[in-house]
């Protein structure tokens, strides 16, 4: 979601000086979309609810290949509020309508209406009313509010939150009882249906299901080699040793996203058919898989066949480890460094980092972080780092001081 916006009204300050991005409370997060509800549509809500953003441990890139993602969903969310019409007509408006791309605060379609990427903003919740009428199901109209206390364009899946309340908010209204994990898979497949087909971003099905699938206290394991996206929940117990994870956001906005989707998805499928495979997993399930790759001659190929394939074999290590019975220091270690190597792979396989991703991670390293990588598409947003609770407030501080020494407006951070 194009979202060059201020995140201001969610941004507190420390004592010490780094700047924090706060998530709300669930009732402020309601009250919030309630109030502009009927503020903007001049509407009571009738039902509310919330999507988390995507906080990927290890697996970036690999969804579209048929491949493992590991990830976890962050405390900050998307909160809807909506109320039921009498006729077909759609209204939604956004907090943030009048800093983003789009038509303002308010737009107003009529369900079945394919709102297309030129809409701006409103193709995400738009878009999600017409993939669900897409699939056969129907209903009346409906008057939509959103807030957010994601940073838009942060690389966490901030648009992936708004599908993902968006299309709860339908399911309510239309009383579709697609509930519990198949139906949430299911609507989760919506979401990516309204992203890629409406929004135009041929991003993969990783967003939309961690934000729908994945509780608070867990993290996901997610295999995309199936017709359906396979989910296996672990605890995430992570915080119980006396870690989590520090979220850099650079500031600096990933912008448009769909020529690297583009093109890292036609560059993949060429690896994967000069391979004689279907897709970069098969690769990835072969015996001496990284030798294969090797072989290849085009160069880009080669880097980012090299990149999924070897991202594919962090996941296993890193899920291994989480279910592992070895000594919990041993585990996270090892976990840091499979995320640190995950950075590197991305930057210069996938070629999906930035000057100011990598500074961010390497002041993450020199402060202590076990480990330290890209989050999301790449090309701006957010770093996450592995961290341990007591030193989060001093490895922000440490990557804000670096920024600063580089010239460069100070990052803010947010903590799982």
């Amino acid at each position: 979601m194009n979202m060059p916006g201020t995140m201001a009204r969610v941004r507190e300050v420390s004592p010490e000086g780094s700047a924090w991005v706060k998530a709300w409370t669930p009732a402020e997060g309601r009250d919030r979309a309630a109030s502009l509800l009927l503020e903007e549509l001049g509407v009571d809500a009738t039902c509310h609810w919330s999507a988390a953003g995507r906080a990927t441990l290890i697996g970036e890139h690999t969804d579209y290949n048929a491949g493992l993602s590991l990830a976890t969903v962050t405390p900050h969310r998307a909160y809807v509020a909506a109320a039921p019409r009498d006729d077909d007509v759609v209204r939604v408006t956004s907090g943030l309508g009048d800093v983003l791309e789009g038509p303002g605060r308010v737009w107003e379609g009529r369900v079945g209406e394919a709102p297309g990427p030129d809409l701006g903003w409103p193709a995400y919740p738009a878009g999600i009313v017409w993939a669900m009428h897409e699939r056969g199901f129907s209903g009346r109209g409906m008057d939509i509010a959103i807030e957010s206390c994601l940073p838009p364009q942060g690389g966490l899946a901030s648009s992936a939150a708004v599908l993902g309340a968006t299309v709860l908010a339908v399911n309510d209204l239309w009383r579709l009882a697609l509930d519990g994990d198949d139906g949430r898979s299911e609507l989760a497949d919506a979401c990516l249906d309204a992203e890629n087909a409406m929004a135009g971003v041929m991003c993969g099905p990783l967003d939309p299901h961690v934000a729908l699938r994945c509780g608070a206290d867990e993290a996901l394991l997610l295999d995309f080699s199936g017709r359906t996206v396979s989910a296996t929940h672990y605890p995430m117990y992570i915080r119980d040793y006396g870690l989590g994870l520090l979220v850099v956001d650079t500031q600096v906005p990933h912008g448009d996203v769909r020529p690297l989707f583009e093109s890292r998805r036609a560059e993949c499928a060429a690896a994967a058919h000069a391979l004689g495979a279907a897709d970069l997993r098969e690769i990835a399930d072969s015996p001496q898989a990284l030798r294969r790759v090797e072989s290849l001659e085009d160069p880009i190929a080669r880097r980012r066949a090299r990149h999924v394939v070897s991202e594919i074999e962090r996941v296993r290590l890193v899920a291994a480890e989480l279910g592992g019975t070895a000594p919990a220091h041993e585990r996270f270690v090892s976990i840091g460094k499979a995320i640190f190597r995950s950075h590197a792979s991305l930057d210069v396989d996938y070629e999906a980092s930035r000057p100011s991703l990598d500074l961010a991670v390497d002041a993450a390293f020199r402060a202590g972080a076990l480990g330290a990588r890209v989050s999301g598409a790449g090309g701006g947003g957010s770093v996450i780092a592995l961290v341990r609770k007591a030193q989060a407030e001093s490895t922000a501080t440490q990557i804000a001081d670096a920024f600063t020494a580089e010239g460069r407006l100070a990052p803010r951070f947010l903590w799982i």
